[in-house]
């Protein structure tokens, strides 16, 4: 799920575990050696666990300073995630 501002990307599944992405400066160069501008690169940045089981759902504060994961986990269903107090990822 994109944040609202488009500046990050959230991720989950089956593993449990919540990522966010950013844009990366890496580019891509086609077969013959041409930049392709089509292509984007996203770098994981930060790395969120909580969740025993499948994350279902996630949703951006509307100025993306928190990420909010819903779970099949009956313990934590709904874990309410600030930006900054993820784990970042090197």
């Amino acid at each position: 799920r994109f944040s609202t501002s488009g500046q990050f990307l959230a991720s989950a599944g089956d593993d449990a575990v919540v990522c966010i992405y950013a844009p990366s400066s890496h580019q891509s160069a086609t077969a013959h050696g041409n930049l392709d501008t089509s292509v984007e690169h996203w770098t994981r940045i930060k790395l969120g666990r909580g969740h025993a089981l499948d994350v279902v759902g996630l949703a951006w504060a509307p100025d993306d300073s928190h990420l909010v994961s819903c779970s099949l986990d009956s313990n934590t269903p709904i874990i309410v995630w600030k930006l900054t107090d993820l784990a970042n990822v090197d």
